[in-house]
């Protein structure tokens, strides 16, 4: 952490400089300003973030988007050499701006400044070091930057359908130039097949679903330009298609991070500096511990058959595909009213979310997620629970491995944590927060691992009044989570195959061959999805550490209220909040 004297030394410093290079011209007199005081630091200090996230919404308009601010529907970021060249420039002036900080900041701003410079260190790791753009094939498809213009009502149809329509236009030129930048050497042929599975989805979803969220605005000729827009789109995406089939047979990228870009992720986006092979320790110990309390728990459920088989017949207890939404919506009502009668969070508001299906165009590597407005959304607030059903097309036996993961035991489990009092409730907090810092940018550590925390915490509060098969399904999807941890070392640092990666998750979370490579998948795309273990690591020695230093004064609605209060940021600098500067360890 900068401090006053470390303030003052720089700005000496940066005077020296001027002196010296000032030798050879006119002498003239060269003053060094004294260093503002803490107030005026941090007065300069937000005015600085204000403008650097008008910069960033300017940059990254699907982010401005997401995120409520609606200023740049009609954009879409571009993968030219100079837009990409103008992302890095970026990055590289904010991080250098953040980190000679001159003065000391409240310890508030001071944690908001490590965290940006972290974030501006993550976007220099992809698009700087890893070149992202040369081996994802997905992210020239302009799916997701459509879709988050028509499922929320933040303005009129009619103007919404504008914005899609330039982003379509912005999306021809995105995917030629995609054809121009991806790489046979770095891309992999597990990447182009994700994006070739989920293209018959992402094509019905241009051909169906865009057309139809604008079917009520009148005819003329802006919505005859929304429909050649529309048209073209769908062309270039089926051409785009057939040339990745093409590059397919060309691609020999590897699946791995390497450990030098692992370590700088896990820093980048948690704060997170433990060594590998400490992680891997932590890890395997957890998965030891969970298999041996899941092995007893399924004794007590029915001691005459294996675990294996015990969960595979509570596993075989779900709604029918057609009865998933509605069985996953009937539960949400008891969650709110355990949250609110047994103190365990405060809900910030009456507003709950719409449970609606994953849009199949996301179908291949998620079974649930929250999906809320972002914090500066002002018009358009519902969240939506996506729940993924199967697909129409799939056969009898993939339809049932999909169904197992909602059993009526599990569907609970996964509510508490995309709901109540998971994501959702952590995104109520958020848009309250006055600390923009601290509601656009959030450590997935954070935000994961609070959600995963709950999913053991509701049940050790005595949600289901300690029924053994809703302990059974939580003990079971922490298996899940302590896989994704170990697989995500193990692949990105090491040498697990998918393969290999999926046998993982079958043997030791007890995941069908389907659910289990959906998994696998997931690995190879998401490297940070041992955020989930890792953050429930941290928490849980957080929550601890604290009832150390508080003693009986220790309540647990107030650890979970302070700690949501502190927003997105890393544990590591809510830990320095709530604990103090002599925090100990985070993990």
């Amino acid at each position: 952490m900068r401090t006053a004297n470390a303030g003052w030394r720089a700005r000496i410093a940066a005077c020296v400089a001027l002196i010296f290079g000032a030798i050879g011209a006119l002498p003239r007199p060269v003053r060094c300003a004294p260093p503002p005081s803490p107030n005026e630091a941090d007065g300069e200090f937000r005015a600085t973030v204000a403008r650097f996230i008008e910069s960033e919404m300017r940059l990254f308009p699907e982010r401005a988007t997401a995120a409520g601010d609606h200023r740049f529907d009609a954009r879409l970021s571009a993968y030219s050499a100079s837009a990409i060249r103008a992302r890095i420039d970026h990055a590289r002036k904010w991080k250098v701006r953040f980190s000679r900080w001159p003065g000391a900041l409240a310890a508030a701003d001071e944690a908001d400044r490590e965290w940006l410079v972290a974030q501006l260190d993550e976007e220099l790791l992809w698009e700087e070091e890893l070149k992202v753009y040369r081996s994802d094939p997905g992210l020239y498809l302009p799916t997701a930057a459509v879709d988050s213009l028509i499922k929320r009502d933040f303005a009129p149809a009619a103007q919404r359908m504008e914005s899609v329509a330039a982003r379509e236009r912005a999306a021809l030129i995105n995917l030629r130039q995609g054809r121009r930048n991806l790489q046979a050497a770095d891309t992999s042929r597990v990447t182009v097949d994700i994006v070739l599975e989920q293209m018959p989805a992402t094509i019905a979803f241009f051909r169906n679903d865009v057309p139809a969220a604008f079917a009520r605005v009148p005819d003329g000729e802006a919505k005859r330009d929304f429909a050649r827009a529309n048209a073209k789109l769908i062309d270039e995406i089926v051409a785009y298609r057939e040339w990745l089939k093409g590059f397919r047979a060309k691609a020999r990228g590897g699946i791995r991070l390497g450990v030098h870009a692992f370590r700088r992720m896990l820093h980048d986006d948690d704060l997170v500096d433990t060594p590998i092979d400490r992680l891997d320790a932590l890890g395997r110990a957890e998965l030891a511990r969970l298999q041996d309390r899941f092995k007893r728990t399924a004794a007590l459920l029915d001691p005459h058959r294996t675990p294996q088989e015990v969960f595979t017949s509570l596993s075989r207890n779900h709604p029918k595909p057609s009865e998933l939404i509605a069985a996953v919506s009937a539960g949400l009502a008891q969650l709110r009213a355990f949250v609110i009668d047994h103190h365990i969070a405060t809900i910030a508001s009456a507003q709950e979310p719409l449970v609606h299906e994953t849009p199949p165009f996301a179908r291949a590597t998620t079974f649930a997620s929250m999906d809320t407005p972002g914090p500066l959304e002002k018009k358009a607030l519902n969240a939506y629970f996506y729940v993924t059903l199967p697909d129409p097309s799939w056969p009898a036996q993939r339809v049932e491995q999909l169904l197992d993961f909602f059993s009526a035991t599990a569907i609970s489990n996964t509510s508490v944590h995309e709901v109540y009092p998971g994501h959702f409730v952590q995104f109520l907090d958020n848009r309250n927060n006055p600390d923009p810092v601290r509601s656009l940018y959030y450590s997935g550590a954070n935000v994961e691992g609070w959600a995963f925390y709950c999913e053991q915490m509701m049940l050790d509060e005595g949600l289901h009044g300690g029924a053994p098969q809703y302990r059974l399904a939580q003990l079971q999807m922490a298996l899940q989570r302590v896989c994704r941890y170990l697989v995500a070392i193990a692949m990105h640092t090491g040498s697990m195959t998918v393969a290999q990666a999926a046998q993982f998750f079958r043997v030791n979370a007890y995941m069908t061959p389907n659910n289990a490579m959906m998994e696998a998948l997931r690995a190879t795309q998401d490297p940070g999805f041992l955020r989930y273990q890792l953050g429930k690591f941290m928490i849980l020695k957080l929550r601890e550490d604290l009832r150390r230093k508080q003693g009986a004064a220790f309540d647990l609605q107030s650890f979970h209220d302070a700690f949501l209060a502190q927003g997105g940021l890393p544990i590591k600098l809510i830990r320095r909040a709530m604990l103090g500067a002599d925090n100990g360890s985070l993990l």
